[in-house]
């Protein structure tokens, strides 16, 4: 078995390198004024017009200078490992989920497709072995797609094709459709403002709000309690996504948005492949607007606000 070689902890790195530093400065000017105080009498002795006032100190500034220019090229490369080494240890977590949530799917299909070509079920229970392998390939399909979104939006200048639209009418639809989907005991408020318009892409926006639902459910206990409103003031469109589940603590809340981010909880599993609310950010972007996040801290619930400009028609006019 090929053991693994044990990773340098960036901190204790950069103490070294601060511990380094400081020796050198200090050795540097020792050894400055060492020479200084030498070459001076030297000069004194043999050669008094040699000396000219403020020159060494210009050399010991200068010194000092590069010195301090060297550990900013330090500090900006050892920046960059940090975060390259948090995003390989962030890559290694997404792999072992996504197998998982890939795997788990694919399991099931197969073990429903054995049991119809074993037995032969009536015909209820095949419909029920259907609706099941129909859910099975729709998380399947939904996990793809947003790996391969979140390609996209982090490898290219994907620019989105806006066309106005009624934005209350596309949410309210939207909304509507989603809540079938989900299970009974789910409890879902809509207040939505009427004739609300807005540029979007209906498909890159179905996207957001897909995730930012199933974000609520994920991180809320069932039953989940969940809020959309969409009003607009000011020109521009506000729509907020409440729940009522964990929450994120204020150290968490500016991670979020990373890719493969997910937020960690000691006494549960943690779900979720950590590219949701990338996309969403990244969608959002596109969409010429912003996203924010509100959360007063763990199990005190998330408010997520989009903020798009509003798109004025002639008879708001």
């Amino acid at each position: 078995m090929k053991l693994q070689r044990p990773s340098i902890n960036p901190l204790l790195a950069f103490i070294a390198i601060q511990f380094t530093w400081i020796v050198v400065v200090v050795f540097w000017i020792y050894w400055f004024l060492g020479s200084h105080r030498r070459l001076r009498s030297i000069a004194e002795k043999y050669s008094p017009e040699l000396l000219q006032p403020g020159i060494d100190w210009v050399i010991l500034t200068e010194g000092l200078l590069l010195l301090f220019v060297i550990l900013a090229g330090v500090y900006v490369i050892f920046l960059y490992w940090r975060r390259q080494l948090a995003l390989n240890r962030e890559q290694k977590s997404f792999v072992s989920q996504v197998t998982h949530e890939l795997k788990s799917p694919v399991a099931s299909v197969q073990l429903h497709l054995e049991t119809i070509r074993r037995h032969h079920p009536a015909e209820e229970q095949l419909d029920e072995f259907i609706d099941t392998m129909l859910a099975d390939t729709e998380r399947l399909n939904s996990l793809i797609n947003k790996m391969i979104t979140a390609n996209r939006l982090e490898q290219s200048r994907w620019r989105l094709t806006l066309r106005q639209c009624n934005l209350s009418e596309f949410l309210d639809d939207y909304m509507r459709q989603w809540r079938n989907t989900q299970d009974d005991s789910l409890q879902l408020n809509c207040e939505i403002a009427p004739d609300i318009h807005a540029n979007i892409e209906p498909d890159s926006f179905s996207m957001v709000l897909r995730n930012l639902l199933e974000n609520a459910v994920l991180y809320s206990d069932p039953p989940a309690k969940i809020s959309v409103e969409l009003k607009a003031s000011h020109q521009r469109c506000h729509l907020l996504v409440r729940d009522q589940g964990r929450g994120i603590a204020a150290s968490e809340q500016h991670k979020v948005f990373r890719l493969f981010y997910r937020l960690h909880r000691e006494d549960s599993h943690v779900k979720g492949s950590g590219l949701g609310l990338f996309i969403v950010r990244a969608l959002v972007k596109r969409h010429k607007g912003q996203i924010m996040l509100h959360s007063h801290g763990p199990g005190k619930g998330t408010t997520f606000h989009i903020i798009l400009p509003q798109r004025v028609t002639e008879k708001d006019a």
